[in-house]
């Protein structure tokens, strides 16, 4: 029940206590020295009290205090929590060498910042890529990477996402940068070299961009005679099916090569326009009369529109993502089938949705609907037009307006397609 210091302090107490009550009978004066024991006693305490706290406060190299009973007890079980709490330390310090290690062999950089963005520590990469130095150690990262467009990633209030920064020098070289948030408010900003791969990437946008120009004049010229020819095939009749489908390709080639078009100018982010109040109802009423046209009337609409709901954005982007959208539901769906395009205010975002009865989509292909000329029925696609390119810039657009799409559909009953607009000033 007790520990052995209270027994024995416990034990001592009873025993002075006796022989202080015995020599007081002794002497006919056992009051005075029942006063005189418990004088003893507190004196003794304070005594002990005074040896433990010098050595808590470690002015003294003695491994216990000099103290018995009770305290000789407190001081065991302080010395081993004591020990416990840096056997514990010493195992933490370790992992922390250790993660530091690690760190200093990934071939990222990484710089840890505390809540008020200042660097508390680097491993060795973040010194080759970006110059930050020991010295740099408590500065603001804003005074090592001092590109615009990384401040804003840094003081925006959602840092989602990554930022690509060019930092100039004998060899400008491209890296792209993540925010992670970790720890009580910390942060990790991961630092990746993509300089060969933003390269490449930009030798692909560059030859699509240069073979869509250089394709689209003669396409344009083969377009022209192929228009005559059709216009006077009653006078060829051997070769009137030859034309109608030279035509319908053509018309699919010229489709294609305007999407790429359109894909190259948005990825090399070269929209010049300024951001504008985007008559969003307006663009949808109007975008309700084009596809009933080619839908040819086979097919039922809903469009639930907030007249008063605007975005600021690029007008003809977003207008290439609500055609594109309505016109994939338009090709994908049976005749009869019922489309609905829906524009709505959701807390503090823009919802655009437009939702279908077609074929549906198997969750493997959601994941890979935006890539380039991905189709998930090739054979379809050829028969209805599409170029493959829709869902590509429609991904595109959102991400220069800091938005996002989501795929809902179940296979042979329909699909959701929902693109979220954070609503910003202005809108």
């Amino acid at each position: 029940m007790f520990s052995n210091g209270v027994k024995r302090e416990l034990t001592w107490l009873i025993t002075s206590l006796w022989i202080f009550l015995f020599i007081g009978w002794l002497v006919d004066d056992w009051l005075s020295f029942l006063i005189l024991f418990f004088v003893f006693y507190i004196f003794r305490h304070l005594w002990s009290m005074r040896k433990f706290e010098i050595w808590m406060d470690g002015r003294t190299q003695k491994s216990f205090p000099p103290a018995s009973g009770f305290w000789s007890e407190l001081s065991y079980l302080v010395s081993k929590k004591q020990r416990a709490l840096e056997k514990h330390v010493d195992i933490n310090l370790y992992k922390s060498e250790q993660f530091k290690a690690a760190s200093m062999l990934i071939p990222d950089g990484i710089i840890s910042l505390d809540q008020m963005n200042k660097i508390e520590w680097f491993n060795a990469v973040s010194k080759e890529m970006i110059g930050v130095r020991r010295q740099d150690v408590g500065s603001k990262i804003e005074s090592v990477i001092r590109q615009p467009d990384f401040i804003q990633y840094l003081r925006a209030e959602n840092s989602s996402g990554s930022i690509k920064v060019t930092l100039p020098g004998v060899q400008a070289r491209t890296y792209d940068v993540q925010l992670i948030p970790y720890f009580d408010n910390h942060k990790l900003l991961v630092v990746r070299d993509i300089t060969e791969l933003y390269q490449l990437a930009q030798i692909r946008r560059d030859f699509i961009a240069n073979a869509s120009h250089e394709l689209r004049t003669p396409l344009t010229v083969l377009r022209g005679y192929l228009e005559i020819m059709v216009d006077h095939r009653e006078q060829l009749p051997d070769w009137r099916l030859p034309l109608e489908h030279m035509d319908t390709q053509s018309h699919r080639m010229q489709a294609i090569i305007e999407d790429l078009l359109t894909l190259s100018t948005i990825e090399a982010e070269s929209i010049t326009s300024d951001l504008e109040d985007v008559p969003v109802p307006s663009i949808l009423i109007q975008l309700e009369k084009d596809v009933l046209q080619l839908s040819s009337e086979n097919h039922r609409f809903n469009f639930e529109i907030d007249q008063n709901l605007t975005y600021k954005g690029y007008l003809e982007p977003l207008k290439s993502v609500f055609t594109n959208l309505v016109s994939n539901a338009v090709r994908y769906s049976p005749d009869g089938g019922d489309i609905t395009v829906r524009w709505y205010k959701n807390k503090d975002n823009a919802i655009f949705e437009v939702q279908d009865q077609g074929l549906g989509i198997s969750k493997e292909h959601i994941p890979r609907l935006t890539e380039r000329f991905y189709r998930v029925d090739k054979d379809r696609s050829r028969v209805t037009g599409g170029t493959g390119l829709g869902l590509a810039i429609v991904k595109h657009v959102l991400e220069r307006h800091q938005a996002h799409l989501d795929v809902e559909s179940v296979l042979g009953k329909g699909s959701l397609f929902r693109c979220t607009f954070k609503i910003n000033n202005g809108s």
